[in-house]
């Protein structure tokens, strides 16, 4: 199990910079942490968050975890910590959730020290939101902090990434992630196969070798040859992968695809996200044409991206499934 004060072994290096600028009392008022998903960017925010609250930091420079600040922030209650997030069933960031915070953030702290605030995952805040956040930004509370964190940081407005300092968060070696994998889940998981499926992103592996998206990888593949050889029809196929999870069936097909494009472009064998599958693709992707393939992803991406709203998910698939069979039949 993941401690929620644990900071990863790629993470080293930028806590050590971080806890530097917060001894020497020189943090921003405004971070923005971004980078891949998948690499624990919340959970240092979060761990940084009671470092900062922490009033007996450890020789390591983590949380000691019995102060008055640690205790609170262990039972969810420091009146000085915020997280703010998508609520239940919402899909963005509301304003009245920033406006909330913002008005804590001029409140003097309750014991005297930083006030904390982590918003989480930013780029999901409505307009209103951002705009709502960025007077916050422009006048600052003294003995603040603030902690965006993003996947995608281009999807901020400027006007906030321009008023945060950026630390960039990035993959780690692909050493070190095996490494660390391989700890949590034992001899029975092929850990550089995981990684290269969550395109190298240690958590994101670790939340698919948990969750049993290995076995839905291969279901989606299974399908996608069974409809080329007229063993399913596309409408028998979307019922089925219906009872899968739409996101992530979109989400593998839209990877083998990518894959196969690799193979059907490249002179010498390039490394593909799906290697374990690699002559299984590169017999399907001999059936088809390149066109076919970019049309496909076009389908999958805006499928994607309907699949957020309130779309007929079986609508989606068969357009996507009956565009993927009907190259086939012209040949």
């Amino acid at each position: 199990m993941i401690s929620s004060n644990q900071v990863f072994p790629w993470q080293h290096t930028l806590w050590q910079g971080l806890m530097q600028r917060l001894h020497e009392d020189r943090l921003p008022h405004a971070m923005l942490l971004t980078g891949p998903q998948g690499i624990g960017k919340e959970s240092f925010a979060q761990t940084f968050a009671r470092a900062v609250l922490c009033e007996h930091l450890s020789a390591d420079a983590r949380p000691c975890g019995a102060c008055r600040g640690c205790l609170l922030n262990q039972a969810g209650t420091h009146p000085d910590n915020h997280w703010v997030g998508l609520l239940e069933d919402k899909k963005i960031i509301g304003v009245d959730q920033v406006r909330e915070i913002s008005a804590n953030l001029n409140m003097k702290a309750h014991y005297s020290g930083y006030k904390v605030v982590v918003i989480s995952p930013a780029e999901c805040m409505n307009t209103q939101a951002a705009n709502s956040l960025l007077k916050t930004l422009e006048e600052p509370a003294p003995r603040s902090l603030l902690m965006l964190v993003a996947n995608n940081a281009t999807a901020l407005p400027a006007t906030l990434r321009s008023r945060c300092q950026r630390i960039t968060c990035t993959l780690p070696a692909q050493k070190v992630a095996a490494s660390w994998l391989a700890a949590q889940l034992g001899p029975d998981h092929d850990a550089a196969l995981l990684l290269a499926l969550a395109s190298g992103a240690p958590l994101a592996a670790l939340q698919m070798a948990q969750g049993g998206q290995t076995s839905q990888r291969l279901n989606v593949l299974d399908g996608m040859e069974r409809l080329l050889l007229n063993q399913v029809s596309p409408v028998s196929l979307a019922a089925i992968w219906l009872k899968l999870e739409l996101k992530e069936t979109l989400y593998w097909m839209h990877s083998y695809i990518i894959d196969m494009i690799r193979l059907k472009s490249a002179e010498h064998p390039p490394l593909l996200a799906n290697p374990d599958a690699r002559l299984r693709l590169q017999a399907l992707a001999e059936q088809l044409n390149l066109k076919t393939f970019y049309d496909q992803l076009d389908k999958i991406r805006e499928a994607s991206r309907l699949a957020a709203g309130q779309s007929n998910a079986q609508m989606l698939l068969e357009d996507i499934l009956i565009n993927w069979r009907v190259p086939l039949k012209i040949r």
